[in-house]
């Protein structure tokens, strides 16, 4: 079987409540046959260049590969 992937950059946002980040688009994603198989986080460094924290994360997606039907 083939694949076709894609992948999306998700980059929290800091609230009172915390890290939030705006997924909405998940359902949608998930409607179209894509299936989630890895998240990455984004680490930021710090002036030092020290990682001190997340700042987002990395989200890869595949489906089946759609083939084009031979003429």
């Amino acid at each position: 079987m083939r694949w076709e992937y894609q992948d999306r950059m998700v980059m929290f946002q800091e609230t009172n409540d915390g890290l939030v980040s705006s997924l909405d688009w998940l359902n949608e994603v998930g409607q179209e046959g894509w299936e989630m198989v890895a998240a990455v986080p984004l680490i930021a460094p710090n002036r030092e260049g020290v990682a001190y924290g997340t700042v987002g994360a990395l989200l890869i997606f595949k489906r089946p590969f759609a083939e084009e039907a031979e003429e």
